[in-house]
């Protein structure tokens, strides 16, 4: 099987068992957030089986973290308003543009990048311990020596406390890369190279960052019964009659929401509303009378976005490198020092959300304060290996009510799971993310293949029910 990590979302219900929430790989998915959860004893007794895999994987030679610190955030042109507006009748969901809008100008590269630096001082002495070499990199980018190729690195370091350079090596030094940041910033140059084995694979990563896909490979197997029910909602991939249905079907404590709207993909997820049922009321009755017709979801999928020379003109450099990366991309240039830019661009998948049942979580008895809080599970697993369980917990105890603890300025503390609790999830999440992996191997063999999957699920949405 394909080496390669997840970071499940669970959340622990009343029943004694767990539900997956959400899942993610590279994207917000490093086991860096290890860093800052738990005591550093116990995160490097987890370390070690993971390390010792990673060595087994690179066969003696050198493990390369690649961490690419770098957030993009989400471009919103006047032109992806235009489409909006031109399809307004369909209820496309654009709730979240002002949340990342204003997430955009937030730096979130010096945090990333301090946690990935705690992540190696955590590793280094382990690794020391265990006889392996291991080194850490921000980039790496292919260049060729007369007919060699080597890898240029920047941001590298063979120890976490290293002050950072650049330096060339042969690809043969590299036993093995293990990848952390968004799946378009993944080096162009890597994607099919066969030098060395990639954790993770950017075609997996590429399924996890679609919200869709990940329930449709899942669909009908026993593993889909640890997900939330929910549904696709704007663009009229669900009707209004639809969004009542589902709404009615649902069942909450008072006080609590009944649904969780997310966006479809895991590039904009930052922003996400918890929903009482007059928000799904106004919700339904945004969306059409009928489903999108077929014939204009292919229309819908990637249509052509224009970038105006103001707009380009105030995006930051790595911004532009990542549109400028983005397949059919192409620079117009006007004649007269201007120019705008135009790429295809995830319209549907940018206005459509993810209608999700609300799990009530049960609350968890600290060990550390000896109440009772609220919170979510965070599960690090590596292939079927669980790594990490830790609790991220409200610093309040709980009395009953709801708090979004996504929002910023809520105290929240962490705490690993208890060993009774940690049996339990091994028994319920391996066989999740086995299937899970499983179906992604027998069913996803190139990026065809899922793309493919990507538009075949898209026409069923939109055949009429």
């Amino acid at each position: 099987m394909l080496p390669s990590y997840c970071v499940l979302e669970c959340v622990p219900t009343a029943d004694g068992r767990f539900r997956v929430v959400d899942i993610r790989g590279g994207r917000g998915g490093s086991f860096a957030a290890l860093a800052a959860q738990g005591a550093r004893a116990d995160i490097r007794t987890r370390l070690t089986p993971y390390l010792e895999r990673l060595a087994a994987l690179a066969d003696g030679r050198c493990i390369l973290f690649l961490s690419d610190p770098f957030y993009a955030g989400q471009t919103f042109p006047d032109d992806f308003f235009h489409h909006v507006q031109r399809y307004a009748a369909f209820g496309p969901i654009t709730d979240w543009v002002p949340d990342l809008e204003q997430n955009r100008r937030v730096n979130r590269d010096a945090a990333a990048t301090a946690e990935v630096a705690e992540f190696a001082r955590l590793l280094d002495p382990l690794a020391a311990k265990l006889g392996h070499k291991l080194a850490y990199a921000a980039g790496v980018r292919v260049e060729y020596q007369g007919k060699s190729p080597k890898l240029l690195l920047s941001g590298y370091r063979e120890r976490g406390r290293q002050r950072p350079q650049s330096v060339v090596r042969s690809p043969e030094e590299i036993g093995l890369l293990v990848y952390g940041g968004p799946t378009e910033r993944f080096p162009d140059d890597l994607r099919k190279q066969s030098w060395f084995p990639v954790v993770n694979p950017p075609l997996f990563d590429r399924l996890l960052e679609n919200r869709w896909l990940v329930a449709a490979l899942l669909d009908g197997t026993p593993a889909a019964e640890l997900l939330p029910r929910w549904l696709p909602v704007g663009m009229g991939l669900r009707t209004a009659d639809e969004v009542r249905a589902f709404a009615a079907s649902l069942q909450t404590a008072n006080g609590f929401p009944v649904a969780v709207l997310k966006p479809s993909h895991q590039g904009i997820s930052l922003a996400l509303r918890f929903l009482d049922r007059t928000a799904l009321r106004a919700l339904a009755a945004r969306q059409p009378g009928v489903r999108l017709p077929a014939h204009l979801a292919d229309e819908l999928l990637t249509p052509r976005i224009l970038h105006s020379y103001e707009e380009i003109s105030g995006y930051r450099g790595k911004l532009l490198d990542n549109l400028l990366r983005t397949s059919g991309a192409a620079v117009h240039d006007h004649g007269d020092g201007t120019f705008h830019f135009s790429a295809p661009y995830p319209f549907l998948e940018s206005t459509v959300a993810v209608l999700q049942e609300y799990v009530e979580a049960r609350p968890i008895r600290s060990r550390r304060t000896a109440d009772l809080h609220r919170g979510q599970l965070r599960v690090l697993l590596f292939e079927e290996t669980l790594v990490g369980a830790i609790y991220r917990l409200d610093r309040e105890r709980d009395d009953g009510t709801f708090k979004d603890l996504t929002r910023p300025g809520v105290k929240v503390f962490y705490e690993p799971v208890s060993d009774e609790e940690e049996a339990a999830l091994h028994d319920q999440i391996t066989p999740f993310i086995r299937e899970l992996r499983t179906q992604f191997e027998g069913r996803v063999h190139c990026l065809e293949d899922l793309i493919r999957l990507h538009r075949r699920w898209v026409q069923e949405q939109t055949a009429v029910p």
